[in-house]
């Protein structure tokens, strides 16, 4: 499908939006490092061969208050494992929490990640965040960047939600391709919600992104959406 993309203060406003909704911060969502997937999938190129990323980077795209950062640096010597979010409170809070690990944190705009180099890291995740954008131009931008910013080789591995569209855990979720830039919220209301995962691999596969994997499973902790997708590409 033709990807669409809005006058400049239609997109503008719907980042406005999520920059307000998420100042003052969001949990640290310490209850998900309880879910096995998150350790067996998402994180699973770092834990069955940390030897592999001594004196490489990492990112985590929403890093939120630093849980999936301490985490990563938990299973491999990284040389730094970053994180970039759209809160200044998350940010702020990490600058400060985690002044001794090898860390740089990175308040982004919303829609791109012009703060970071090309070709900088060597593993890029997400998890919980991607499901929260319910608009399509957004998410495929900031996809490029994070093709961007991946090392030639380097790994992306996230996550989002998966089911039936008329699935009513979430107020008005939108399809994959919708750009529902006139949302006035987020974080539960207008989720995507992808029922067709070739939509989400052909965005992938036309970025540039190559060995794409996926993996679809029961949601966790999440009464938003019935299922999770759990996918994975390399540059």
């Amino acid at each position: 499908m033709p990807i669409h993309y809005a006058e400049s203060n239609q997109l503008s406003n719907y980042v406005n939006m999520l920059n307000n909704v998420y100042k003052y911060g969001t949990n640290n969502h310490l209850e998900h490092n309880d879910n096995p997937l998150y350790w067996d999938l998402l994180l699973k190129d770092i834990k069955s061969n940390p030897e592999m990323w001594k004196e490489k980077t990492a990112l985590d795209f929403g890093c939120g208050k630093g849980r999936n950062v301490t985490n990563m640096l938990s299973l491999a010597n990284f040389e730094r494992v970053d994180g970039i979010d759209v809160s200044d409170d998350n940010i702020n809070y990490c600058i400060d929490t985690y002044k001794s690990q090898p860390s740089k944190f990175y308040k982004n705009s919303g829609s791109d990640l012009s703060d970071l180099k090309d070709s900088e890291y060597d593993f890029v995740m997400s998890t919980i965040v991607f499901q929260h954008i319910c608009v399509h131009e957004l998410r495929y931008k900031l996809k490029e960047e994070i093709y961007r910013v991946l090392k030639p080789g380097g790994i992306f591995s996230f996550q989002m939600g998966y089911g039936d569209i008329n699935f009513t855990g979430h107020t008005n979720p939108k399809s994959y391709y919708e750009n529902g830039y006139g949302a006035s919220d987020s974080n539960g209301k207008n989720d995507v919600r992808i029922s067709d995962e070739s939509e989400l691999v052909s965005d992938l596969e036309n970025i540039g992104f190559k060995n794409i994997k996926f993996e679809i499973h029961d949601s966790f902790n999440d009464g938003g959406h019935p299922n999770w997708i759990y996918v994975n590409a390399i540059k």
